[in-house]
């Protein structure tokens, strides 16, 4: 497994495909479907993107998003995850957004810890961080 972290617009998806070789048709956009749509269909690709996303929209549907991730990844060791970095900048005024905040960094803690680290994407530039115990 590997994650792939950054702010937004930074270049992570261009990294993953330059760099990892990974084209369109690998690649789950989460943005843009809902959670039963990204539910029935993740285990169809290598790669998923907008993690944070996927993440808000369950939080919002009260769905287990959790369960979701773990069946991912335990069926596609090899997977790519691909999320923004939301734990950064200006705390949210509105209580769903910080609970978002915390739900999108703990799993991200979890899924760094298990891939063994992280690519972080800053600026087109990747630099990868081991995850330290």
């Amino acid at each position: 497994m590997k994650i792939i972290t950054g702010g937004r617009y930074n270049g992570k998806l261009e990294y993953v495909m330059d760099n990892l070789c990974f084209s369109e048709p690998d690649i789950l956009d989460l943005k843009n479907i809902s959670v039963p749509e990204a539910a029935a269909a993740i285990n169809n690709y290598p790669v998923l993107y907008h993690l944070e996303s996927f993440i808000k929209k369950a939080l919002l549907d009260k769905a287990d998003y959790d369960s979701v991730i773990k069946d991912y990844v335990t069926a596609r060791p090899d997977c790519v995850i691909i999320c923004d970095e939301v734990g950064s900048g200006v705390v949210p005024v509105e209580r769903e957004d910080d609970e978002w905040r915390e739900a999108v960094g703990r799993t991200m803690c979890r899924l760094a810890e298990a891939a063994g680290g992280i690519i972080r994407v800053t600026y087109g530039t990747a630099e990868e961080i081991s995850y330290v115990t």
